[in-house]
């Protein structure tokens, strides 16, 4: 292998340092890296591909270091502990790295940091790991064997039983599908697929939804022109269930006005789903005396910056409804103007996110237990607010990124009881299932 390889490696090396020593999202490390760097695509793809990895797989690969090691994982120096941890995954689970590449180089590596008297400890283990011909797969122990912290695992175990739970698991593992959400106020469904395939892009529309596609083998379709234009949105297919109740509750009402509050909305991509669903229904109608005025979507979060994002994609789709602002959806501070003045408030609270595993590599080593229960108590203060914001016969809709009782059966029976919602509908999809991420979402009916 060239330096080069070795240097691709060192810069995976430090993102793996500073994530498990800070707990800084992975996302934002490698984004950084490559930032500070500039390197081909492919060079790009294998440091993201490897960082990501071996993260995503750290308590199996932690497992297989105590294995062939005679020093525990948790006693090794980190830079040691995670050029091991390097090696072991494109050993076990980077086919395009040929073993004894993966071997040499982080033996390498290890002298480059500096600790060549151990380089020969590396490359022992490393060469026992490939001798062995050890497979992930016969670890009997699920949450070791998918990587996952064990309470995450028992408490999935608990509350959905032992098979479900490690599907959730292997599930977390796989590769996640790409959804787009078509801009309808822009471009029709069909003349989206058009533009998109005459760039060799392979998309399929998605289960239920006309609107959306499923993309396969592609990169960041955020670079394409047609992103650029505002033709469309990357979104989830859970993301987008909500503008599908959103679209329901319109069609049923056929309003002359309505006002939608978004309270956690950053980086905006429920708000233009909703804005889209506004103006798309007031070109539909017949009697075209519907005015633009009368329908708006006012959308906030606690920060400038997370305002910005989500200007930044209202500018982009051409979204004009949209109203921004800077609020924390926890404060007490209502304003006058503010009680009872929305008719349909959507609450994608802050949460866990234990349904998103799969897109967030990082994620289940940074929640933990007592999470939840302080998470519960964060969104119920915000669920308070949101009632005193919605006008009598309004529309809340809660949603969560996350499976868990706590952030889910338990906050139901809490709008329902401590709030006097009537419950429409409610949803729990976990990952996996529908071909969607993990999430949970009510939609309530304010009865004051």
């Amino acid at each position: 292998m060239t330096d080069k390889g070795n240097d691709l490696r060192l810069y995976v090396l430090e993102i793996l340092i500073k994530q498990e020593k800070t707990e800084e999202k992975l996302n934002l490390l490698i984004k950084d890296v490559l930032e500070d760097h500039r390197l081909k695509v492919e060079d790009r793809a294998f440091i993201k591909k490897l960082s990501e990895g071996t993260v995503e797989r750290r308590i199996t690969l932690d497992h297989v270091i105590d294995r062939f090691s005679n020093v525990k994982s948790s006693k090794l120096k980190p830079v040691i502990r995670n050029i091991l941890r390097m090696g072991i995954y494109q050993i076990l689970f980077l086919d395009s790295v040929p073993a004894h590449a993966a071997i040499n180089e982080a033996v390498k590596l290890t002298r480059k940091k500096h600790m060549g008297t151990l380089s020969g400890f590396v490359n022992a283990v490393l060469r026992s790991v490939e001798r062995e011909g050890f497979k992930p797969e016969d670890i009997k122990e699920a949450d070791i064997r998918y990587s996952c912290p064990r309470w995450i695992y028992e408490k999935f175990r608990e509350d959905f039983g032992e098979e479900r739970a490690v599907g959730i698991l292997e599930n977390s593992l796989k590769r996640q599908p790409v959804y787009i959400r078509t801009n309808t106020v822009r471009v029709s469904p069909k003349e989206l697929m058009s533009l998109l395939r005459e760039k060799g892009i392979m998309l399929k529309p998605a289960k239920n939804r006309d609107y959306a596609f499923s993309i396969e083998e592609y990169g960041d379709m955020t670079v394409l022109p047609e992103f650029k234009r505002g033709l469309f949105s990357v979104q989830d297919i859970s993301s987008m269930s909500i503008g599908d109740e959103i679209r329901s509750i319109v069609r049923e009402w056929k309003p002359s006005s309505f006002r939608i509050l978004d309270l956690c909305a950053s980086p905006g991509g429920k708000s233009c789903h909703a804005a889209e669903i506004l103006l798309s229904y007031i070109m539909e109608r017949e009697d075209k005396i519907l005015k633009i005025p009368d329908f708006s979507v006012e959308s906030r979060d606690i920060s400038e910056k997370k305002r910005l994002l989500i200007e930044e994609n209202r500018e982009r789709l051409g979204l004009g409804i949209i109203r921004t602002a800077v609020r924390d959806a926890a404060a007490e501070d209502i304003l006058p103007e503010e009680r009872e003045a929305y008719d349909l408030i959507i609450a994608d609270l802050p949460c866990s996110g234990l349904g998103v595993m799969g897109r967030k590599n990082d994620l289940k080593y940074r929640v933990r237990p007592e999470d939840l229960e302080s998470l519960r108590e964060l969104q119920r203060k915000m669920l308070v607010n949101a009632a005193k914001m919605l006008k009598s016969r309004g529309t809340l809709i809660f949603s969560v990124c996350t499976v868990d009782r706590e952030e889910t059966v338990d906050q139901d029976l809490w709008i329902r009881d401590s709030l006097g919602f009537e419950k429409i509908r409610d949803k729990l999809v976990l990952p996996g299932e529908e071909e969607s991420d993990g999430f949970y979402y009510g939609v309530y009916l304010h009865k004051l």
